[in-house]
């Protein structure tokens, strides 16, 4: 797509393109917006007349982006951001950080971090608006990349050449296997109730697909260990995959801060979750937080940077994590 910026296209221009594009619809667009179907109808029209292209492909029920349409939102946002961060450069000079901030979380971290963060900066920073976005660590260092994000944070450890960011180790975690019949595990328990890699080839796995980045770390570290694993169910979603376990599929490797997806529902009848420490070696895995190294950060992202790390660091001194510190 060539793009040539003329006079009429605005920062109202590009708030309406993506305030339809997240919305799939004018109308749900124009709530968001406090404007009206037609006003933004008639916005799109002069966008796409002025790119000399279409964005949307129109359907009876809503709108989906065309190709070009995805690569214009990249910018798009890119564009918006930029522009909230130099008004709120001017506006919040020698006072507190102000302005909207996005950060990336790990579905297996959402769950004890979010809402944290979320009243934590609520209290601390009342003028920041933090959206959370979940998602895998690979998909999130991709969208910080193009600059859907402006944070996020990771499993892994990653290069700059990896993710065009910045990446600094916050905590190692050791993983578990989770199951609701400790009985299956007896045989192989050694005497501090903790579970050898070795063992792992005797039981039936449910776990994420090949993409999400504790697959990738169980698999590596126990193919370098000469232990096959029966992965007998895939799946990336972690409350479904806890809540197959408690049903008697199998058994899964994850990490304690994740545990609390696998707690019964009331009146579910189904079993607890059971952890237990993989050893000899076992699996470790790195958190870090990123940030883009084609931008700089603004205030306000810096201040929700540093108050996840504090809250991470915290939470990983609780029995509900138990994570190592790597940085000061």
């Amino acid at each position: 797509m060539s793009l040539h910026l003329g006079r009429t296209m605005d920062l109202r221009d590009l708030r309406a393109f993506v305030a339809i594009a997240e919305a799939g619809s004018l109308m749900a667009a124009a709530k968001t917006l406090n404007s009206s179907p037609p006003a933004l109808s008639a916005r799109l029209k002069n966008l796409e007349d002025e790119l000399g292209t279409t964005l949307f492909v129109r359907w009876a029920r809503g709108l989906s982006l065309t190709d070009q349409a995805r690569e214009f939102l990249v910018h798009s946002y890119a564009i918006l951001k930029q522009a909230e961060d130099a008004k709120a450069s001017i506006l919040g000079r020698d006072k507190v950080p102000l302005g909207v901030v996005r950060l990336g979380i790990p579905g297996s971290l959402i769950g004890i971090l979010s809402v944290p963060l979320i009243e934590r900066c609520l209290q601390e920073f009342p003028q920041i608006r933090l959206r959370v976005v979940e998602s895998m660590s690979g998909y999130l260092t991709r969208w910080l990349r193009e600059g859907m994000l402006d944070a996020t944070l990771l499993f892994g450890t990653y290069t700059p050449e990896d993710s065009g960011a910045s990446v600094k180790p916050i905590l190692e975690e050791d993983l578990y296997l989770g199951t609701c019949d400790p009985s299956l595990l007896h045989p192989f328990l050694n005497e501090h109730a903790e579970i050898p890699m070795r063992a792992l080839s005797h039981l039936r796995l449910v776990m994420p697909g090949p993409e999400h980045g504790l697959r990738s770390v169980v698999e590596a570290t126990a193919r370098r260990h000469d232990v096959p694993l029966d992965i007998a169910i895939e799946i990336d979603a972690s409350p479904q995959i806890f809540e197959l376990v408690r049903r008697g599929h199998g058994s899964t490797i994850c990490s304690l801060a994740a545990r609390h997806f696998g707690a019964p529902l009331d009146g579910t009848g189904l079993p607890k979750l059971h952890t237990f420490r993989i050893v000899e070696p076992g699996f470790q895995r790195t958190v870090s937080v990123a940030t883009p190294l084609n931008r700089p950060s603004s205030g306000a992202t810096t201040a929700v940077v540093r108050l996840a790390a504090n809250i991470l660091v915290e939470l990983a001194e609780t029995k509900e994590w138990r994570a190592r510190r790597l940085s000061a």
